[in-house]
């Protein structure tokens, strides 16, 4: 029998489908590889953002210590563009009240994202928590596959070398059941793609890329409509949403094709949200024959399904993450041309599906030798500070 914890649970769980990928994946990791049962209480850090409760308060003190562990991430939660927070990052939970906290902290896979930029004054502030954190036995600390271990390194050099681990995230072993979908098309050739519809003036920025966003709408929907003829009508591109901005990109896309392309070839998912929308909506990845993924979770869960993928980057975020795992099936679409490198790349990705299964297998199998090696260390906390 494992031992029990009560855990209070402090991520999103009704943003982003890809962070309900990443808790699901987080049980499957602990279920295998920790000594220990944790029974979760979920707090929305959501609530934090919309002012109705704050990390650096009397109240926040009190529940805390009212359970065996707390459990923060895993979310991007590690950026450093937050206005007036005393550790700079969305965490802001400052040394006065974190040190009336007496029950152990677990930064779970946390995200430390520049990419957003960096509000002066952040550095130093992260610095202080970090310095704090990796100095007492009461937290664990550990980054997600995303590059944050190599940004962290990017402001501090080596200050927090072998104190912060890097665990795959969660989404990486999420769980997935088939549902039956109409989105399905099982006579044709199933195309999933998700394009993100935030932050584009930074993912489109004229400093970082060539094209605009227009320019890459208008790209995206003149290739699909090239492939369409190649294929003779025969694909079934299913559009996938994971936030509601992602809605207006889609439709962005759709307004540009060709009629006859939208209604013989498209289809759109609906916008869902939480546990049950992740099953619905990763089950149509799993019945995919090709996932083409922007945001980060699109591409970390077709490799958990271990399919077919090609990784869109317009933010260096889903770039080092390609880095991470050392897979090249990735297109930077900021690029003049990129629609073209992404209709051949489409085209020799469907022509060698089991190619590119087998690649999908085996960094998924490494991920995992990875993620058990950070669990274990990750054990060992755990039984410093309640017991075998």
């Amino acid at each position: 029998m494992k031992k029990k914890l009560k855990v209070l649970h402090i991520a999103s769980f009704i943003g982003n489908i890809g962070d309900n990928a990443n808790h699901i994946g987080f049980k499957y990791l602990r279920d295998n590889f920790l000594d220990f049962d944790f029974v979760i209480t979920e707090k929305e850090i959501r609530g934090f953002y919309w002012r109705e409760w704050i990390f650096n308060s009397e109240e926040f003190v009190k529940e805390a210590n009212e359970f065996d562990l707390v459990v923060i991430g895993g979310g991007n939660y590690f950026e450093l563009w937050v206005n007036d927070s005393e550790t700079g990052t969305s965490i802001d939970l400052g040394l006065n009240y974190i040190k009336q906290i007496k029950t152990p902290i677990l930064f779970y896979a946390l995200g430390c994202d520049l990419g957003q930029g960096v509000e002066k004054g952040n550095i130093e502030k992260f610095e202080g928590f970090l310095d704090y954190l990796t100095s007492e036995s009461l937290y664990f600390v550990s980054v997600r596959n995303d590059g944050a271990i190599t940004n962290i390194k990017s402001l501090y050099d080596t200050r927090y070398e072998e104190k912060i681990s890097e665990i795959p995230d969660g989404g990486f072993f999420t769980q997935v059941e088939n549902l039956e979908h109409y989105e399905i098309e099982k006579d044709k050739i199933n195309i999933l793609i998700n394009i993100a519809g935030d932050m584009s003036e930074i993912r489109f920025s004229k400093n970082l890329g060539e094209i605009s966003y227009e320019t890459f709408i208008n790209n995206m929907a003149e290739m699909i409509e090239s492939l369409s003829i190649k294929y003779n009508y025969n694909l079934n591109i299913i559009f996938v949403p994971h936030i509601f901005r992602d809605l207006k990109a889609i439709y962005d896309v759709l307004d540009n094709l060709n009629d006859k392309v939208r209604r013989n070839c498209i289809k759109v998912a609906p916008y869902l949200l939480g546990e049950k929308g992740h099953n619905y909506i990763f089950s149509l990845y799993n019945q995919s024959d090709l996932i083409i993924g922007m945001r980060f979770h699109s591409n970390v869960v077709g490799y958990a399904l271990k399919k077919n993928v090609i990784g869109l980057v317009n933010y260096i975020q889903i770039k080092n993450l390609y880095k991470s795992i050392e897979s090249e099936q990735f297109i930077d679409v900021r690029k003049v041309g990129f629609s073209k490198e992404l209709e051949i790349m489409i085209i020799d990705h469907l022509s060698n599906n089991s190619k590119y299964i087998d690649l999908s297998k085996s960094i998924s199998e490494k991920l995992k030798v990875i993620a058990e090696k950070e669990f274990n260390k990750l054990n060992k906390w755990l039984k410093i500070n309640f017991g075998k």
